[in-house]
């Protein structure tokens, strides 16, 4: 029997946790339902930067699972918030990924190009190029900086995975010899911005995740106690650290620990 603390907050991963893909996850479904009826605060954060905070939050609603933009941290967000402190106002950058990212760089004033940039920032690309690692690969060896939106090598999807971003990230790194600076998970930053909308304590504010590498770590370097759930990518050990928790589904997770 796990003897449960009790939790004022949860800060949850996407991808794995609510749903594999376009799929939702019925355990997480019914689950945050009965959190938003009770009054438990929680935010989500991920590191998929092909929709905007709205984009997510409509597809959480459409699935059963209450959601509003401002408790929704992406990487595009935050990747376009670590440009602006890198790189001149107005600098021209060149963006491989979705159209969210895209908005989202665009929306702090900077120039969008494939030529002639201060930076390269990437992050999912289903339309991923030869020609895009070519001119990603001349920008970044003629000192462009080099920002990626997260590792994650795979995603969730349907019955089985997807190339991640991890894995674009790697190939202009090989290409290039430059390392990207990660904004998303396992760096702390989306789980700590989570925590500050959130307001709750951090002691008992739980970061919940598929994966120990990514959204564990997070959790760990924000200060966050952590619940591992196995309904998304099945990692192999060994990792250097463990959660503090390990379940099944987030049905696992007893009504009377999140009781307001």
């Amino acid at each position: 029997m796990v003897d449960w603390p009790i939790v004022s907050g949860i800060i949850s991963d996407l991808d794995g946790v609510t749903y594999r893909g376009d799929d939702p996850i019925d355990s997480a479904v019914h689950t945050f339902q009965k959190w938003h009826d009770s009054g438990l605060p929680y935010a989500f954060v991920t590191n998929n930067s092909t929709k905007s905070a709205a984009e997510f939050a409509d597809k959480l609603t459409g699935m059963g699972i209450p959601a509003v933009p401002e408790r929704i941290i992406t990487t595009s967000a935050v990747a376009a918030d670590r440009l602006a402190s890198l790189v001149q106002p107005g600098a021209r950058v060149m963006v491989i990924g979705a159209r969210a990212l895209t908005r989202a760089v665009e929306g702090r004033g900077f120039e969008v190009a494939d030529e002639g940039v201060a930076a390269v920032v990437a992050g999912l690309d289903r339309e991923f190029t030869y020609a895009k690692l070519a001119k990603a690969q001349t920008a970044l060896l003629r000192g462009a900086r080099f920002i990626g939106t997260n590792p994650d090598h795979m995603l969730p999807h349907g019955g089985g995975f997807e190339p991640g971003a991890g894995s674009i990230l790697k190939a202009i790194e090989t290409a290039s010899g430059v390392a990207p600076m990660i904004i998303g998970k396992p760096q702390p930053d989306l789980v700590s911005m989570a925590l500050s909308v959130l307001g709750t304590d951090q002691k008992s504010t739980f970061m919940l995740g598929d994966q120990v590498m990514t959204d564990i770590m997070a959790g760990h370097r924000a200060g966050l106690p952590t619940i591992l759930v196995r309904t998304g990518v099945a990692e192999r050990g060994p990792f250097p650290i463990e959660p503090d928790f390990e379940i099944e589904s987030l049905a696992s997770i007893p009504a009377a620990a999140t009781s307001s």
